[in-house]
């Protein structure tokens, strides 16, 4: 995790079409404030196997379905879900290491969804304390924010492990802040499930990831949107 430590302050933004003043804003990345989904979405499918290629479409329905869980668990699923097949803890961290020389490079070249590069720097500006969380290892999402110039604009960067529900809790613990003033920005149901884990606001910016189950009041197609 990298901090950064400076002077807070709070902001209001247009939720659930009322004003709600936010003292905290916790960012996915993948889909989020970069453009990477197509990049991780096309990693996923050239990490399966070719001898278990029968079954990359089933495992890409589970990868839609489960973007914002690490690689490790949807790694992990298909070998002991999708095929049936036991694996040692030392097999599946190096499939991990494999996907991640796919997947990697890839993502290095994607660039920040629209609005989103602005709407950070405007509550950066503003004072609001921000945090990224996401299901990428930690040395990978750091990797990925500085190529984009992204490092410097946020307080924390947390990756995983542990799950986003952990760490949400972490987050509250450490900064002292208000669920009910939190806002968690996520394209995914594992972002929504972690807001509702501590009972944050939760904004859905849609991506190519399946959406939530269940419903999200806020939904913006540009993160600008949320501004008063």
């Amino acid at each position: 995790m990298r901090l950064h430590a400076r002077q807070v302050s709070v902001m209001d933004l247009m939720l659930a079409g009322s004003v709600r003043p936010i003292d905290l804003i916790v960012f996915d990345c993948d889909g989020v404030l970069l453009d990477s989904m197509p990049a991780k979405i096309a990693a996923f499918r050239e990490w399966v196997p070719e001898r278990y290629s029968d079954y990359r479409d089933a495992f890409m329905q589970r990868v839609m379905a489960g973007f914002g869980k690490s690689r490790l668990h949807h790694i992990s699923s298909f070998y002991e879900v999708i095929v049936g097949e036991a694996v040692t803890e030392s097999f599946l961290i190096e499939e991990v290491a494999r996907f991640t020389e796919i997947c990697e490079p890839l993502c290095a070249a994607a660039p920040w969804r629209k609005g989103s590069r602005e709407f950070v720097r405007h509550c950066r500006d503003a004072g609001l304390p921000l945090y990224v969380l996401s299901g990428t290892p930690q040395e990978p999402l750091e990797a990925m924010l500085e190529s984009t110039g992204g490092t410097a604009l946020f307080d924390a960067i947390i990756g995983s492990p542990p799950g986003k529900p952990e760490s949400m809790e972490r987050i509250l613990s450490e900064t002292a802040a208000a669920a009910d003033h939190t806002l968690f920005v996520g394209d995914a149901n594992a972002d929504h499930v972690a807001a509702l884990h501590v009972g944050a606001h939760f904004a859905y910016l849609p991506s190519e990831a399946d959406k939530p189950l269940a419903p999200t009041p806020t939904v913006v197609n540009d993160l600008r949107e949320l501004l008063v």
